[in-house]
């Protein structure tokens, strides 16, 4: 088992800079859409000498190797993991504990472990507290899923969540969120209760209301549709199965969120049936300000 960490930084010679791997070997658990682009930016920054994919695909393993997101793919947890210094599990969150202790002990607890999973309670609660296992939710993605969709700038510009436990390592905390800085991305640290329950409000829900206005839109309309319905309705084309299960780990926290997207909900078609247009003007006025606080659209 080879020592694992932060292995370089930067060498200056001169007026040269070079950048210097940040790890010796890297594993992706996944290799799809999230795993793949890890990979890609790995590959793209040199931030890794080695990027192995794990996977059960032996399809996205071709894909991601011949798109160059990992330097070498198999479907051996084992066998993929040897001398890894970081482990990242891009997988079903149902899936993540069980992965994470596996993980653990197969590098006999000398690989740091982190995942991309959109709920964060019942995997920390699944994961054995000697286990170097910290929580990263990067807040990027899209509707397509699998290496082919992959990209090596989807994390730049964006939030990645980190969820440590209670007796998370100080090191490694700042390993990783070097680690996800070097793709692009700005970390903040939070529990994994307040975690869900931002979540809930900012990424949850916004795919419940899509897929329900998708759902509601009559058939015989699609063909009609413009930018509007697509851009609000892009989200409701994601994978079905990942989403049940993030929609239902995070059911909680979800019905609270639509609870108060109903009650705003309510008052619209309230505002709407009164002909009050006073009303209708101050929650528009509301949504806009609230809007344009996020900043401006992609």
């Amino acid at each position: 088992m080879v020592a694992c960490g932060l292995i370089a930084v930067l060498r200056i010679t001169g007026t040269n800079m070079a950048v210097k791997p940040l790890f010796d070997k890297v594993a992706l658990l996944g290799v799809g859409l999230i795993g793949g682009s890890i990979g890609l930016a790995l590959q793209k920054r040199k931030l890794a000498k080695r990027v192995i994919g794990i996977d059960p695909s032996q399809a996205n393993l071709q894909t991601a190797r011949r798109r160059k997101a990992i330097s070498g793919g198999t479907n051996d947890l084992r066998r993929g993991l040897q001398d890894a210094c970081l482990a990242v599990i891009s997988a079903p969150v149902q899936q993540i504990g069980h992965l994470a202790s596996e993980v653990a002990e197969a590098t006999e607890g000398q690989c740091l472990i982190t995942d991309t999973g959109s709920t964060k309670r019942k995997i920390l609660a699944q994961v054995p507290p000697h286990v170097r296992f910290i929580g990263s939710h990067p807040m990027a993605g899209g509707e397509q899923h699998g290496p082919q969709a992959a990209s090596a700038d989807l994390f730049v510009g964006r939030t990645v969540i980190l969820t440590p436990a209670p007796k998370a390592a100080q090191n490694d905390l700042s390993l990783l969120a070097q680690f996800w800085s070097h793709l692009g991305a700005r970390t903040v640290r939070m529990s994994a209760v307040r975690h869900d329950r931002i979540v809930a409000s900012v990424s949850h829900l916004p795919h419940l209301a899509a897929a329900a206005l998708a759902a509601a839109t009559p058939r015989q309309d699609i063909a009609q549709v413009a930018s509007g319905w697509l851009d609000t309705t892009r989200v409701a084309a994601s994978d079905i199965e990942l989403w049940v299960d993030i929609l239902y780990d995070n059911r909680d926290n979800v019905l609270k969120s639509t609870e108060r997207f109903g009650k705003v909900w309510a008052s619209l078609c309230d505002a709407l049936e009164q002909n009050d247009r006073k009303a209708l003007r101050k929650i528009l006025r509301d949504a806009k300000t609230r809007r344009d606080m996020a900043g401006p659209a992609e």
